[in-house]
């Protein structure tokens, strides 16, 4: 009776182990879910105030390095960017 007994609680440690591993590393990578969400956010508000032709760089404790470039500004109206006047205009 008493090995019967012993036995149970064994194994109920034993699972209790592993469950406690489980819940560590779930905690672990919601942590880290939760980080990266943060971060995008923190970017996706941080990117309409960059002017145009900059690069931002994020870097993270891990080594991982995310690079975003914005795009510089390229005038399709050519007359406008020297003063020329356009075409049918007195100067």
């Amino acid at each position: 009776m008493v090995m019967g007994v012993m036995a149970v609680i064994g194994g109920i440690l034993r699972r209790c182990g592993s469950l406690w591993t489980f819940l560590t590393e779930r905690v672990n990578a919601r942590k880290e879910v939760e980080l990266e969400r943060e971060r995008n956010l923190a970017t996706a508000m941080v990117i309409p105030l960059l002017p145009p032709g900059t690069d931002l760089l994020e870097t993270e404790p891990n080594g991982r390095t995310r690079v975003i470039r914005m795009a510089p500004v390229i005038s399709t109206v050519t007359g406008l960017d020297h003063g020329e006047p356009l075409a049918g205009e007195l100067p």
